[in-house]
């Protein structure tokens, strides 16, 4: 026997909340953060670009990634049935919480995957006291 659940309105909220993370941010890069004491490393997917095509710039502690991936010509395959391959340009910046050292930024493209290393400035990494012996 099959039984059919009806929707409750938490399901409908969480539905339209998703659709709406999914849907409306095509023009945004997906990034994972990860954070240690020495910096900050950041991952973004952005497959079949070329490295020429993204452009990385740091300015007053906030990251910008910019990433344009141009349009194939599809006319010689015929009218588009489906299309969800994103074209155009993709951009996302984040704000660091402490200040970073812009002079040691580094960045890694292989494979489609875009990895950005921005370590922290030497003032905010935590440093161990040392105690005075009697």
């Amino acid at each position: 026997m099959l039984i059919r659940r009806t929707p409750t309105n938490m399901d409908r909220i969480f539905n339209e909340w998703n659709r709406a993370l999914n849907n409306n941010n095509t023009n945004s890069l997906a990034l994972d953060v990860h954070e240690n004491e020495d910096g900050f490393t950041i991952v973004a997917d952005v497959p079949g670009m070329d490295s020429e095509n993204i452009d990385i710039r740091l300015h007053e502690d906030v990251l910008t990634i910019t990433a344009e991936h141009n349009s194939e010509k599809t006319e010689e395959r015929g009218n588009a049935v489906l299309q969800e391959r994103h074209y155009g340009k993709m951009s996302r910046s984040l704000r660091f919480p402490v200040n970073v050292n812009s002079d040691a930024v580094e960045a890694d493209y292989n494979n489609g995957v875009l990895t950005v290393n921005v370590p922290k400035a030497e003032e905010v990494k935590p440093r161990r006291i040392e105690i005075n012996r009697a």
